[in-house]
């Protein structure tokens, strides 16, 4: 039995999960995605610039602007979500009101940005934290630029407002913003789950995720009797695992 999986996980080296304890969860959900085999089938021949025929599945289909390669892990991967599917994406316009502008030159080193003929789509990406914009073509890359915007509703502004918040302070300091970017608090959970996944993905069966995944006890003399609650425990990871492969990771961009 292999540990190591399609997207380059070995399942039993926590190491390699690391980094996710300080990710957003647009990363955690495009940890889920890559692992889509129908992701990686639909993105391998898009990536090799190859057209995908009318039949074929675009970005689109899967919540991007555009493909990522399934290899590129965080803390590598920058996925750019489509607002359709991730909230926290902020809108923005030219505008001519004499105020400050923005000036995506000092962010380079953060900065992926797509366009395509609905404009242009930034990520400001260290890894681990991000913030999305869409404009028109030139809103970003044109210069510094005046920029207006859009937040609409009571319930539905709160995740650009936050957006365009961040987005204050990182212009404003240069980096990130702790207290905007706190740690998810289920972070451990979610990398469990990921790693429960990777495991069943390799052929593992439950003893053994269990054996690596929560009790190095397992499989010893009468440790069903010492330890009732393990078996209940990874069969609860399994089940929330395949929920979240099965499409369940969309919630978490919303």
């Amino acid at each position: 039995m292999q540990a190591e999986t399609a997207t380059g996980c070995d399942w039993r080296d926590a190491a390699r999960y690391a980094a996710l304890l300080d990710a957003d969860r647009s990363l955690f959900a495009w940890e889920w995605l890559r692992r889509d085999r129908r992701y990686r089938a639909a993105a391998a021949p898009a990536l090799a610039g190859v057209s995908p025929g009318p039949a074929g599945r675009g970005a689109g289909e899967f919540g991007l602007v555009a493909f990522e390669p399934p290899h590129s892990a965080v803390p590598r991967a920058r996925p750019l979500w489509r607002i359709a599917v991730h909230p926290y994406v902020l809108a923005a316009e030219p505008c001519r009101a004499p105020l400050d502008r923005f000036d995506l030159e000092p962010l380079r080193p953060l900065a992926t940005v797509v366009e395509d003929d609905a404009g242009e789509h930034l990520l400001l990406c260290d890894g681990l934290r991000s913030i999305r914009l869409d404009g028109p073509r030139g809103a970003f890359t044109g210069g510094p630029a005046r920029l207006r915007y859009a937040l609409e509703g009571l319930e539905s502004a709160q995740p650009p407002l936050l957006t365009l918040q961040r987005l204050l302070a990182l212009c404003r300091n240069g980096r990130f913003s702790r207290s905007l970017h706190a740690r998810e608090a289920r972070a451990r959970r979610w990398i469990l789950m990921l790693r429960t996944f990777d495991a069943l993905d390799s052929g593992a069966d439950q003893r053994e995720i269990a054996r690596v995944l929560l009790s190095p006890s397992v499989g010893e003399q009468a440790w069903r009797s010492r330890e009732p609650s393990i078996r209940s425990q990874v069969q609860r990871l399994v089940r929330t695992a395949r929920r979240m492969a099965g499409g369940g990771y969309w919630r978490l961009l919303r």
